[in-house]
């Protein structure tokens, strides 16, 4: 019998801040779930984590015959892993001999060695989301207090996934304003150069920058750094266009 324990619910609440590392990749954070859900969830032999949207789908599985599972129901839209993330709703096989909705899926389960699985919607902001897969070597594996103990972690897992989906938003936007002020200091210096190199106004100087990117079918930034750094013939920019 399963027992839940104190500490058990601290490790699986604890998830919601696993995901907040320097490796923000999403194969990572896959990775991160479907390893704890084998460690955690009683029953489970393999298990695997599954995101989707705007047709593409990433998988994180304990194993190359659980990956495959999963992409020939993605492929052909049966299958409870295919089910669960489009409707969003939990699908369970007690018994892969018995079961009769999946028969394409069972028989891979049980060609794999197993004979269970549960399949629980992961709650993030995104339309589909994403799944957690586990796999039992024996019927009912995930029945009692082991069904309760992967929907907690199902539910924290959702939790993980959307703040890491937000931690790796604010990254990239703090990285895309760090290149966007960057390009505009080196646009201001290109102009600064040619101000007092012709006596341009700054926005005559600008436009002898964008005259020349659109000529060469290069971006102003890179102009701009190339005359910053003297790669460039000033002389080019003393003509009117």
């Amino acid at each position: 019998m399963v027992t839940v324990t104190r500490e058990l619910a601290e490790r699986i609440a604890a998830m919601a801040e696993l995901l907040l590392s320097e490796d923000d990749s999403s194969d990572a954070t896959l990775r991160q779930l479907a390893d704890l859900s084998l460690e955690l969830i009683p029953g489970s032999a393999a298990a695997g984590v599954v995101i989707a949207g705007d047709d593409t789908w990433a998988d994180s599985a304990s194993a190359a015959s659980i990956a495959q599972l999963h992409r020939q129901q993605l492929d052909s839209g049966a299958g409870p892993v295919a089910e669960s993330l489009r409707f969003g709703e939990a699908r369970r096989i007690d018994d892969a001999v018995s079961e009769d909705r999946w028969p394409q899926v069972c028989a891979a389960m049980t060609e794999a060695g197993l004979r269970s699985c549960l399949i629980l919607p992961l709650r993030t902001d995104r339309e589909p989301g994403g799944v957690l897969a586990v796999y039992g070597r024996e019927r009912g594996s995930f029945a009692g207090a082991g069904h309760d103990i992967a929907l907690l972690f199902a539910a924290q897992g959702g939790v993980a996934m959307r703040n890491a989906l937000m931690y790796r938003n604010c990254r990239r936007l703090v990285e895309n304003l760090r290149v966007a002020l960057e390009s505009r200091a080196v646009i201001e210096q290109a102009k600064g150069i040619l101000v007092a190199e012709y006596g341009y106004g700054p926005e005559v100087a600008f436009k002898r920058l964008s005259v020349l990117s659109q000529n060469t079918n290069r971006k102003v930034k890179d102009i701009a750094a190339d005359l910053v750094a003297g790669r460039i013939q000033r002389g080019q920019f003393g003509a009117e266009s």
